[in-house]
């Protein structure tokens, strides 16, 4: 005769297979969904894009700056040279103060520029550095999740094992009867019952008829309520 308790062992093993095969879908989804990259591309080519911009900028100030040093250069050999007449000093004068003002804002905007360069070339890197750490996480997260599959797998195909093993010892009656109460009672069809005389699936208070009756550990007494099949420990 097939005892609650040898239903409630069967139980055990399905509850076991339910909660991989909930599990492994969990892990499957997660592989189906892929990384969850965020796409800074465009933000990486508009930040490279116009860090070449500015430095194209950059070389042409700096030529034009090299050409007004030695422009400077050739205006303050005339300004100190003996032979410069005194009537020409005052316009020469003019001239080297015009020509190191224009070196000297012209060196300012290079150097605005340059710090103006460095923070696209830093954001450009930055947005990759992003893509490819999470390119770099998620390898590493699939690779886990496809070792999980794989142990939950192995778990499973032990757990049919001790299942078909355990079933085997059944009654082909008793067994069709349990696993039809598992379709239709949520995957439990065997109640535990608590020192309280509580049925634990539907929380209802069994009757002193029913705990009279779950005295006898071989009998299958049924939750009047839930209509599952009550063990006690």
């Amino acid at each position: 005769m097939t005892t609650p308790r040898d239903l409630y062992d069967l139980q055990v093993i399905d509850h076991r297979i339910d909660g991989i095969d909930t599990e492994r879908q969990r892990v499957e989804h997660r592989l189906a969904a892929g990384v969850n990259r965020p796409d800074l591309t465009d933000d990486a080519d508009r930040h490279s894009s116009r860090a070449l911009a500015i430095a194209d900028n950059v070389r042409g100030r700096r030529d034009e700056a090299e050409r007004l040093r030695e422009r400077l250069t050739g205006l303050e050999s005339r300004l100190y040279n003996s032979n410069t007449s005194r009537r020409d000093l005052s316009a020469i004068q003019r001239e080297v103060d015009s020509t190191r003002y224009q070196i000297d804002q012209l060196d300012e905007m290079i150097l605005e520029q340059e710090e103006e360069k460095r923070t696209h070339e830093e954001a450009a890197e930055s947005a990759l550095t992003e893509m490819q750490d999470a390119a770099t996480q998620w390898e590493d997260a699939a690779s886990k999740l496809n070792t999980r599959l794989s142990e939950l797998a192995t778990e499973r195909e032990a757990a049919e094992v001790d299942r078909k093993s355990m079933a085997a010892g059944l009654p082909q009656e008793d067994l069709q009867r349990y696993e039809r109460l598992r379709r239709n009672k949520a995957g439990t069809a065997i109640a535990l019952v608590d020192n309280g005389r509580v049925c634990m699936s539907c929380r209802m208070t069994l009757t002193t008829n029913v705990m009279r009756q779950l005295r006898d550990k071989s009998r299958q007494v049924p939750c009047s309520a839930c209509g599952r099949i009550l063990y006690q420990p």
